[in-house]
């Protein structure tokens, strides 16, 4: 809201130049060429408008300078506010009493005009008591100009001076002055509706903000729009992929802190890269490795394809780096790969939420990936991974056993040699 409201502030800055710029261009300009073409003068309205220009040109520059999230202060709003209406006021009474007009002739000013659009100047700060106080400002300086150049200059037919409320006795001022309030009471509304709205957005923003810090992307804007079946969890079907890296530990033993931060960071940044690729996505990084999900939270006829291409591409993607010889050690990964029923939802509160999938799908695959180091094979996938998908020649059968805590044996299959994977030592 603050830094809404910083711009607001520095927009009216500018809008401020503007009007200084156009007053001068309008009178002053306009008065040197008028002379010249026609030896007519506007010197009557100059020196007001040489206030006016000047006066929101400083006036202008000065908010512009403020308006700055460091520098700003709420109660500057209330002083440029005041400059503006006083500006328009001494402007308004010079140019009525310099004439010798009365009172009720104050509309005639040309910068009367102005009023209005300084009010709706104001309704850009979405600050209802600012603009409220501007409105009675305004108010009570126009009556009070009225009732002091009506005693000075209006005499009744006896030679007194009349009581001031005869100053408003010409129908079309008191219908201007009501229209003025009512003007400004409108832009007031105005304010009040688009404060709420920009704090509805702001809170939206915000909230959104908090829970992509927990959630994934893919799933925040789905928990913030209210998708309820998200929040309380629900059983679908899903391709879990589980990558790790292996000899992390022999690794992190012979490298310095800041560089194996920064090595983990190079890792997950070209993890992050490829499923974004392959449109799935990262559930979470877990030490050394990753839980990458497809099919969550829309289920798709390719999830298996897209799974099986990302751990290919991924798998490229690490012989490359490895080609370009910048670390100290080469980077060896296992990938396992699995689909089958989950339990996906958000756990946590408010504070503290995490998106999570459960169930022996997720186990699969992590057994899967363990087992890579056995089979000396980089990936690994189970038989309903591959039949899913539109590559089941480019795959073999390597065992059919119920992996590690299952009693149920599944199919697992690795990459055909002719893809050229690169095979790890066990």
């Amino acid at each position: 809201m603050r830094r809404h409201e910083v711009a607001a502030e520095r927009l009216i800055g500018w809008l401020r130049v503007a009007i200084g710029l156009c007053v001068f261009v309008t009178v002053i300009a306009a008065d040197r060429i008028l002379l010249y073409l026609t030896d007519v003068s506007l010197g009557l309205f100059e020196h007001n408008a040489w206030i006016a220009s000047l006066g929101f040109l400083i006036v202008g520059a000065a908010s512009i300078v403020l308006a700055d999230p460091q520098r700003w202060r709420h109660g500057f709003a209330y002083l440029f506010m005041v400059l503006d209406v006083g500006l328009v006021l001494v402007i308004a009474y010079l140019a009525t009493s310099e004439r010798g007009l009365p009172g009720n002739a104050l509309p005639s000013a040309p910068i009367a005009w102005a009023i209005p659009l300084i009010l709706a100047v104001g309704a850009l700060r979405y600050d209802v008591k600012v603009q409220l106080c501007a409105i009675g400002l305004l108010a009570f300086g126009l009556i009070g100009i009225a009732v002091d150049l009506g005693h000075r200059l209006v005499m009744d037919d006896t030679g007194e001076f009349p009581e001031w409320h005869r100053l408003f006795s010409m129908p079309i001022n008191v219908m201007r002055f009501e229209l003025l309030i009512l003007a400004g009471a409108a832009t007031a509304f105005g304010i009040v509706r688009s404060r709420r709205l920009l704090s509805s957005a702001v809170k939206d923003a915000v909230g959104r903000a908090s829970l992509a810090r927990f959630l994934p992307a893919e799933i925040a804007p789905r928990v913030a729009a209210g998708d309820a079946d998200l929040r309380r969890g629900r059983r679908q079907r899903a391709v879990i992929v589980f990558v790790d890296i292996r000899d992390s530990t022999g690794m992190a033993e012979g490298m310095d802190p800041e560089r194996l931060s920064q090595f983990f960071t190079a890792f997950r940044t070209r993890i992050l890269a490829c499923v974004r690729a392959h449109h799935g996505f990262v559930d979470k990084f877990i030490g050394d490795g990753a839980l990458i999900l497809f099919g969550v939270p829309d289920e798709g006829s390719d999830d298996s394809g897209r799974a099986l291409a990302f751990a290919h591409d991924l798998v490229r993607i690490v012989e490359a780096w490895n080609a370009t010889r910048e670390l100290p050690h080469t980077v060896r990964i296992g990938i396992g790969i699995h689909v089958g029923d989950v339990f996906c939802g958000i756990v946590g509160d408010e504070e503290r939420m995490e998106f999570t999938v459960l169930g022996d799908a997720v186990n699969v695959a992590s057994r899967l990936e363990q087992a890579t180091k056995r089979y000396g094979e980089v990936i690994l996938a189970s038989g309903p991974v591959v039949e899913g998908s539109l590559e089941r020649a480019a795959w073999r059968e390597i065992g059919r056993e119920p992996l590690a805590g299952r009693k149920e044996p599944i199919a697992i299959f690795a990459p055909t040699a002719s893809l050229a994977v690169e095979r790890i030592e066990p």
